[in-house]
């Protein structure tokens, strides 16, 4: 089954992430943290399905640079897909119909810039962001460390309470912050980000907590679907990438 995509025409550019937007009447503040908005450039564009249209929701590809077949842990609500920042950023995200959403977001390197070299700063962004938020909030609501995968290491993230997407720039390539204490927890988020092949990669997975859900078990369900995807993503990308090496020169 052929997978849908975006034109052939939309570009890939630097992800813009490195800085969290606080969302309130009286927001958190933090000199790391700016408001960038981004807007769309095509799209959004929105998609539904059901019965044997569902299998179109969950596989996605992105021009030549990916491709990923969704976990199907539950129906699919839609997805909306699309690209911003002149077309600079990829975007797609699916909605499952227990309030867990999940988001892919691609961009391409500046020329200069190695994947080593980008990871490094890509780290180091979500370490300075993550104390940014800690020095006017708590040491648990943004939460980084490491990994591996197959496309090498890996940033992963955890967020607790994100507020109202800015309708020109969506979650996650900004994440608004609610001004709220950690508890009630209103939603969390889990992040995990790579770089492969001159493309920089956020896989995102936002959840709201079902009636009577402890935070462990949310956090346990997100991290669990985002790691899948991150799976999925690569092996179905590393596939796609061997069979276009492998064509005959023309």
């Amino acid at each position: 089954m052929k997978r849908p995509s975006l034109p052939a025409c939309a570009a890939r550019v630097l992800i813009t992430v490195a800085a969290a937007t606080l969302l309130s009447t009286q927001p958190l503040t933090a000199d790391a943290q700016q408001r960038s908005l981004v807007g769309w450039t095509e799209g959004p564009y929105q998609m539904k399905g059901t019965g044997g249209a569902q299998s179109l929701l969950f596989e996605w590809t992105f021009l030549d640079v990916y491709c990923i077949d969704m976990p199907p842990i539950r129906p699919a609500r839609d997805v909306v897909h699309g690209t911003l920042g002149g077309g600079a950023i990829s975007f797609y995200r699916l909605r499952y119909e227990n309030d867990m959403s999940a988001y892919v977001v691609t961009s391409t390197l500046p020329r200069d810039r190695s994947p080593a070299d980008e990871y490094r700063g890509l780290l180091q962004r979500e370490y300075d962001n993550s104390r940014a938020v800690t020095a006017v909030a708590s040491a648990d609501r943004y939460r980084v460390d490491t990994g591996t995968s197959s496309f090498g290491p890996m940033v992963r993230l955890r967020l607790l309470n994100i507020g109202d997407d800015d309708p020109d720039a969506p979650f996650p390539v900004a994440r608004p912050l609610l001004n709220a204490p950690d508890e009630p927890l209103h939603s969390l988020s889990v992040h995990r980000l790579f770089v492969h092949g001159g493309s920089r990669y956020e896989i995102a997975v936002l959840g709201v907590p079902a009636v009577g859900e402890a935070r462990a078990a949310l956090e346990t369900r997100a991290t669990e679907l985002a790691d899948a995807m991150v799976d999925s993503l690569q092996t179905c990308t590393a596939a796609m990438e061997a069979r276009t090496q492998a064509q005959p020169a023309r």
